[in-house]
Order: structure tokens, then C-alpha cells, then sequence
């Protein structure tokens, strides 16, 4: 028996296939690239005929599904991409879940909600009982793969679940252009760079070991008689992103004057307020690392893994 997770070298995906291994798990690791290791193997979701091969190797029994088209902005430059690959890709583990008496953990996004305006904490049955709009591409294409995730799971049998990850940095996230706002403030911090921050915006920011945490114990507390859950995944830590910035400043040993403050963007959330309380209650889960020793961890990693890989440049 095998757990398989797509997105394997991803920011979470890396993290959670190393926790797994070492709590004795057998782990399948799949994404894109071309590598040959051990129990790695190439395949893209979007394409059923080399998942199956995977599913038919290793004997898989448990899915992760993390690969996606991620991100606002990326979302809005390839629409079709977050269609093809977040719902049709998921269309294909779950055919393929069905098919080998497997079950999927899916990655969702807070994207999901849309815009409250911070008039409410972000509940998991907001989708159920409430007209949703998610404010772009991504957050659209991510809960239509969840809707026919539920469905069948009501009409089919399947075994499944969502995570609704929220705001996730930490050891592993490569800064670019459309990674985390904190991945990226942090490394224009250690550069000496401006660092332009979102006026209004709030975030809950959770560190990637918290996230994983929560991953393998919805595994290992997963209850079909529940019918099909979504779980908000993060922490409940809601900071005006001005903060955020500056506490990166003081704790890098930079100077505030780096902040740019900017208006947020098109597509941009404000307010992502956020309960963690069904996770806690299903699954045993709260994330434990404080942001201040999150952003710490995520300096030194930046600094001896980032900025040394950008010195040999």
C-alpha cells in the first residue's frame, strides 16, 4: 500500500512527502519534472493514461492531491490551465481513486470564500449555505473541483476530502513573483530591496510544518461516516500585513524604511478572517508555531539556502 502525492515537489507537497517518510510511510512522489529517484515518478494529472500507470505500479491507497495551476495572478493569465489542471486533473484522480478503492485528499484554497469584507470568521459551511463568488480565476476553478469532489462522494462512494489551506510560508517556498506575499517580503528584506505591502490587508499567516501537520491528520483520522468535509487548514493569527512587514524588518535586521506601503491589486482579498475550530474538533488539529518563530525559520532557510544559491549566480 502506497499514499501517492501529486505536486510532490512543490512547496507543500516537498514538506509533506519528507514527514510522511519519516513518520514510516510509504510515499509515492509525482509532479512534472523528469528525475529519477526512488519511488518518484513523472506524470501529469491532466493526462488519466500516465496517473493510472502510477495508481497500477504502487498500489495506491491514499492520495494527496496537491498539483495545481496556483496563485490570483496566475490564475488570470491561464484560465484554461486552472480549468484543465485543477478540474480536470482532479476529474482524473477521481475516477482513478474509485477505480483502486482509494481516497483522495484534495487541496483547496481559502480563494474558495471570495470577499466578506471581514464581516464574518470564514466557516466551512459558508459554501453550503451561502452565495459564494470567489474573486478570481483560481478560487473559481478550486471550488468547482471541490463541488464534484462532493458530488461524488454523495453518488458514488468515493472517500474524500478538502483542504482549504490559508496563507502558508515557510522552509521550501522559493521566492518569485507569484509566490507568498511573506516568501517574497522576506527575501527583498535580506536584499535590501523595497518591500511593497497591501494597505488594509489582514492575513493568518501559517507556517508550512503546521500545514503538513494538518494534512496527515486528516489521513489518520479520516471518517467516512462524515460524509464529505472541507477543513480550513492554518492559524488563527489575523495581522494587518503592515505588521507583518515589520516584524520581518526587525527580526531580519533591516531597516522599516524598506516598506513601500501600495493599494491592494485587482483580485485581492482584503480580509481573510478565517475559523480553524471543525478542524480542531474533527481531526485533533491547531497549529502550534507562533509567526514570530515562523518567519525566524523561514530567514535562516532563505539565508543559507536562497541567498547562497543567488551568490553562485
Amino acid at each position: 500500500m502506497a499514499i501517492l502525492i501529486t505536486g510532490a515537489l512543490g512547496h507543500i507537497g516537498s514538506n509533506l512527502s519528507k514527514k510522511l517518510e519519516e513518520c514510516g510511510y510509504k510515499v509515492v512522489r509525482s509532479d512534472l519534472r523528469i528525475l529519477k529517484e526512488p519511488n518518484y515518478e513523472r506524470g501529469d494529472v491532466t493526462q488519466f493514461i500516465e496517473m493510472h500507470r502510477i495508481f497500477k505500479k504502487y498500489n495506491v491507497k491514499h492520495v494527496y492531491h496537491l498539483a495545481g495551476e496556483v496563485g490570483r495572478e496566475n490564475g488570470e493569465l491561464f484560465p484554461r490551465r486552472c480549468v484543465d489542471i485543477n478540474v480536470s486533473g482532479t476529474l482524473n484522480l477521481i475516477q482513478l481513486c474509485l477505480e483502486h478503492d482509494a481516497t483522495l485528499y484534495y487541496a483547496s484554497t481559502s480563494e474558495v470564500y471570495g470577499d466578506w469584507g471581514g464581516k464574518c470568521k470564514l466557516t466551512e459551511d459558508l459554501v453550503e449555505t451561502q452565495p459564494v463568488r470567489p474573486t478570481n480565476c483560481y478560487g473559481i476553478s478550486k471550488l468547482q473541483a471541490e463541488q464534484y469532489i462532493r458530488h461524488f462522494v454523495e453518488n458514488y462512494g468515493l472517500r474524500a476530502l478538502s483542504f482549504r489551506f490559508f496563507m502558508c510560508y515557510g522552509e521550501g517556498e522559493w521566492p518569485n513573483h507569484y509566490r507568498s506575499a511573506m516568501a517574497n517580503l522576506i527575501y527583498k528584506a535580506l536584499t535590501d530591496q523595497p518591500m511593497p505591502v497591501h494597505k488594509g490587508t489582514w492575513r493568518s499567516w501559517c507556517y508550512v510544518d503546521d500545514i503538513v501537520e494538518g494534512c496527515i491528520l486528516a489521513m489518520e483520522k479520516y471518517d467516512p461516516k462524515r460524509g464529505y468535509q472541507a477543513y480550513n487548514i492554518g492559524r488563527d493569527d489575523l495581522r494587518p500585513m503592515e505588521e507583518i512587514a515589520a516584524l520581518i524588518c526587525d527580526l531580519a535586521g533591516k531597516p522599516r524604511s524598506l516598506i513601500e506601503y501600495t493599494e491592494p491589486g485587482r483580485f485581492v482579498t482584503p480580509i481573510k478572517d478565517a475559523s480553524f475550530a471543525k478542524a480542531k474538533e474533527h481531526l485533533g488539529y491547531e497549529a502550534r508555531i507562533p509567526v514570530e518563530e515562523g518567519i525566524e525559520r523561514t530567514i535562516a532557510w532563505q539565508r543559507r539556502t536562497v541567498l547562497k544559491r543567488t551568490e553562485l549566480k
